[in-house]
């Protein structure tokens, strides 16, 4: 959101209270906080108080005919001087693989649901963002011919919701014939093919999206490798087609028992609806430090930025993470560089960047937090909303952000905990001078009081 100053009052006890077989917690949270330019204005700041509270629930289940992992909050968010209208912000981030029969038939569901930025552009206030949800669903038949080779077909049923026109639906089916060298190591051969259909008003065309690829996998509970290569076209009804190479690693390797890093390479062409779900597996623990390092290194948040366009993008990111734990001190470095080049729209754009959190845990009811965030990005070739008859119709746009942050939290009971968080967001604009300025500095101050009956569940601002 904005820059601001924020003070953070919540906690997360460490009990589970059993769901069938599976673990649940549930909790609820009250949260103040003051900025200084709420509507992140470069001439105009506004001050503004705001009120959250929360409610939420977390669940996870491991067993032989269920894995599921779930996160959903229901936050009420009130602006005391009105600069804003209140707001009821949904948050849902799930998946679950049932095994129906076992070694033959599963059914998976993927849902995430949350707001999303409607451009990169403009500065991220509730007027630039828009609720979105994409939800995935469908059977997966697993022929066991052999110990070594599996045939594999199945089905996805998938929508992508979004306020406003650019709603679709999407069809999929795929096969393919997965090999095993052991227990640790497989090769598979894939293709999958997707229509996706608008529904009206849209500006978009109905498309049809074919992959094939290969994808090789080798994990173990400490080091995994996986590589995916092959191509991808896209024909789009009525319109132009479209292929490009899909190319896709990641790589988590335990340094020492106390480090651990990981790396991610990908150049392919996505979507909106295919990249929420894609990160889903990374968010739903983003809150909850595991106890090994290699489980934080593979949870750590994906870089990048989350927007809400039904658009096709080529997408070239890298990003290395790296993780460590040592007695009461846990600290992590991550950084990437990502390009993104629109089919259609006239917003592409070039980032770098990188964050540094560092945590002091002095006993086991206080913990005291800092980090920082900095990012560049560069759109090349942005449209003038009027034409300028010697500058040209296009201009260039270079923003730097820069984000800090110190925090505490401090557990009263079990179960319940307040924190304060002091923040500061900076954003610097590059722009011609026929342009209105970007750039805005924003303190923001965050009380919260929180309740939680376990670690699978924390109230926060998400």
């Amino acid at each position: 959101m904005g820059l601001c100053c924020v003070a953070v009052f919540s906690w997360t006890g460490t009990g589970c209270a059993p769901a069938l077989a599976g673990q649940v917690d549930y909790g609820t949270g009250f949260a103040l906080g003051h900025d200084s330019n709420i509507t992140l204005s470069p001439t105009d700041p506004r001050a503004e108080w705001t009120q959250s509270l929360f409610g939420g629930i977390g669940y996870t289940e491991r067993t032989a005919d269920l894995s599921a992992d779930f996160v959903a909050q229901v936050e009420r968010r009130m602006y005391v001087r009105n600069t804003y209208q209140d707001e009821t912000l949904p948050f849902l981030n799930g998946v679950a693989v049932w095994s129906m029969v076992p070694q033959l038939l599963t059914w998976t569901v993927e849902d995430v649901a949350r707001e999303s930025l409607l451009s990169l552009s403009v500065p991220d206030t509730p007027t630039n963002r828009v609720k979105t949800n994409s939800l995935s669903t469908g059977p997966q038949l697993t022929f066991r011919a052999n110990p070594t080779n599996a045939p594999i077909l199945g089905a996805r049923y998938g929508r992508y919701d979004v306020e406003g026109p650019g709603d679709n639906q999407r069809y999929s089916g795929y096969g393919g014939w997965l090999y095993k060298f052991s227990e640790l190591d497989s090769l598979s051969l894939n293709y999958v093919a997707t229509r996706v259909n608008f529904d009206p008003p849209s500006l978009y065309t109905n498309f049809l999206r074919q992959d094939q690829f290969l994808l090789y996998k080798r994990v173990s509970v400490l080091n995994s490798l996986i590589v995916e290569g092959g191509t991808t076209h896209i024909r789009r009804y009525g319109g132009e087609e479209t292929s490009g190479r899909l190319a896709r690693v990641s790589a988590l390797y335990g340094l020492t028992s106390g480090s651990a890093v990981r790396l991610l390479l990908s150049d392919q062409i996505s979507d909106s609806a295919t990249d929420l779900i894609r990160g889903l597996a990374y968010e739903t623990t983003t809150r909850m430090m595991p106890v090994i390092p290699t489980e934080a290194a593979a949870v750590a948040p994906l870089g990048g930025s989350n927007v809400a366009t039904t658009d096709l993008y080529r997408s070239q990111r890298g990003e290395l993470t790296y993780v460590m734990r040592s007695g009461r001190i846990e600290s992590s470095l991550q950084g990437y560089a990502r390009r993104v080049d629109y089919v259609t729209l006239n917003q592409d754009y070039n980032e770098a960047g990188g964050r540094l959190a560092l945590s002091w845990i002095p006993s086991d009811t206080l913990r005291i937090y800092a980090d920082a965030d900095y990012l560049k990005r560069t759109f090349p070739n942005l449209k003038r909303p009027i034409p300028d008859p010697i500058l040209g119709s296009n201009f260039s746009e270079r923003d730097t952000y820069r984000t800090v942050a110190l925090g505490v939290t401090y557990r009263l009971t079990p179960n319940l905990s307040v924190s304060a968080e002091g923040r500061r967001l900076e954003r610097d604009s590059e722009l011609p001078p026929d342009v209105s300025p970007q750039g805005y500095v924003d303190n923001r101050v965050t009380l919260l009081l929180g309740y939680s009956t376990g670690p699978l569940y924390s109230p926060y601002r998400r």
